[in-house]
């Protein structure tokens, strides 16, 4: 699926990443796990909207370089969008 397909599709097409999070084994050995994120494509191109504000840059412009940013920031990926969380 090439960029603008991912665009398009901004509404039913979802990123996802994980985050590493402290925790301990039973014998009490601290390990990292990782905990699992999803958004839809639009929600992460808003995101990283958020992020540009905050370093005083523009908050318009190429939604493409938008989610490039949120993909590379966050090693996320393409997932298609669940019909429940069930």
């Amino acid at each position: 699926m090439d960029i603008n397909q991912i665009l398009e599709n901004r509404m039913t097409l979802e990123l996802e990443w994980g985050d590493p999070w402290p925790a301990c084994n039973p014998d009490g050995v601290e390990i990292d796990v990782y905990v699992t994120h999803r958004a839809t494509v639009h929600d992460c191109i808003n995101m990283a909207r958020l992020m540009a504000k905050e370093k005083g840059k523009p908050t318009t412009g190429n939604d493409k370089e938008f989610l490039f940013d949120f993909m590379a920031v966050h090693w996320a990926w393409i997932m298609k969008r669940r019909e429940s969380y069930d």
